[in-house]
């Protein structure tokens, strides 16, 4: 995804939490040096502390690793909120506040239910969240109520055959807007 939108002009913050897959996504930017300068690799897990969490994984790069799932392998790897990440973007000399439009897209496996507590949701334009509530069972109707308690109006919308088999209530993709932006 950050080669995706850095392709099309964006500053993208690519956070990548296991170091396998952090040093993978590097190669990747090393083979693509002319998008290399838009990315910024951080290889850390955004999460509702800052500290250390254990993250599960299969040894694929598959998408599927969670600090709530089981799987063969763990790694323990450094968590932020995403408040300190945005700190350390300032750190940097990236004050996400000058950008024309400041987009969220998290796919945390659970972690999206810590994450959207953050305050720091507020300088987002719009926030995409796929959604994995049945692992820590909870439902995107809490992820919603929460945002919209933020100013924003979002949608749910299935985006691969689980969430029609367990329900998209349960696992899928919510996109919010800030009211008075864009439209849905």
């Amino acid at each position: 995804m950050a080669l995706y939108y850095a392709k099309r002009g964006a500053l993208v913050v690519a956070v990548e939490p296991l170091p396998n897959d952090y040093e993978t996504m590097m190669k990747n930017l090393g083979l693509n040096p002319d998008l290399k300068p838009r990315i910024v690799p951080i290889n850390a897990a955004v999460a509702g502390e800052d500290g250390f969490t254990d993250f599960k994984y299969s040894g694929r790069i598959d998408g599927g690793a969670s600090a709530y799932t089981t799987s063969r392998f763990t790694a323990r790897v450094r968590s932020m909120k995403l408040s300190t990440l945005i700190k350390e973007l300032e750190g940097m000399g990236i004050d996400i506040n000058q950008f024309k439009v400041r987009v969220l897209k998290a796919d945390c496996k659970g972690c999206e239910y810590e994450v959207v507590d953050d305050d720091a949701l507020r300088l987002f334009d719009i926030v995409k969240i796929e959604y994995s509530g049945y692992l820590v069972n909870k439902t995107y109707y809490v992820l919603k109520e929460k945002l919209e308690a933020k100013g924003f109006r979002c949608r749910a919308w299935a985006h691969n055959d689980w969430s029609l088999r367990i329900g998209l209530d349960r696992h899928g993709t919510l996109t919010c807007i800030k009211q008075g932006g864009l439209m849905l």
